[in-house]
């Protein structure tokens, strides 16, 4: 991924958000970046499949999740998510991320977030290696062509999974990133694809932490 740039709050999201009180906590936080603990609620978990892998590993002790991974699964003609939760439920194959995110929008969960995926490889971000030890990773079924279209479906259901990701571990905003900004070969590791629109997925998570009911907050 190349040429990205960190997507300002929307002046409409703004709008809407401005008088209420318990939200100035929020802008603050937005703008520092800061975590989700500044929103000061945790959103619901969207509805997941469970199909476990076996390629992970347990987090290192006392280890914090302050990072999320996006990538794209490189797999020309598959649609379905469960086709590649397939793929990662075989050790042979070695990898796994949380979360795969189909076509269709539906979530499937291969691994615990409190687990260590296989899904950074050799990586670094920041300063610290070995991405996968403080990370999640959520792969959307894509063909990494730069033509195939992320669909609306996939873009809704991943902003509202991150919105939760983000709130439930206090992540900050500038810590969602792309597999090929912490990948040590990004020359191989491009995803996601160059058609993936990093403004149109921050504006779907912008919008779902807006969302939630200000009795929650």
């Amino acid at each position: 991924m190349t040429g990205r740039r960190r997507p300002v709050l929307p002046l409409a999201v703004a709008a809407v958000l401005i008088g209420s009180l318990a939200l100035g906590g929020w802008l603050l936080g937005r703008a520092r970046p800061a975590g989700a603990q500044a929103v000061g609620y945790v959103l619901p978990k969207p509805p997941v499949i469970w199909m476990p892998s076996p390629n992970f590993v347990q987090r290192p002790p006392g280890e914090r999740i302050d990072t999320i991974i996006i990538h794209d699964t490189e797999s020309p003609g598959v649609k379905m998510a469960q086709t590649i939760a397939r793929y990662f439920d075989d050790p042979a194959s070695g990898v796994a991320a949380h979360y795969v995110i189909g076509k269709d929008g539906e979530i499937v969960q291969c691994v615990h977030d409190a687990a260590e995926a296989n899904q950074a490889g050799i990586s670094m971000f920041r300063g610290r290696d070995h991405v996968n030890a403080f990370s999640i990773g959520i792969e959307l079924v894509n063909s990494q062509s730069g033509h195939d279209p992320f669909t609306a479906a996939q873009y809704r259901s991943l902003g509202r999974l991150v919105a939760y990701l983000v709130t439930r571990y206090d992540i900050p905003l500038d810590r969602i990133v792309g597999h090929h900004d912490v990948s040590m070969h990004p020359q191989i590791k491009r995803d996601p694809a160059s058609n993936f629109s990093w403004q149109r997925f921050f504006d779907q998570v912008e919008a779902d932490l807006a969302s939630a009911p200000l009795a929650s907050r």
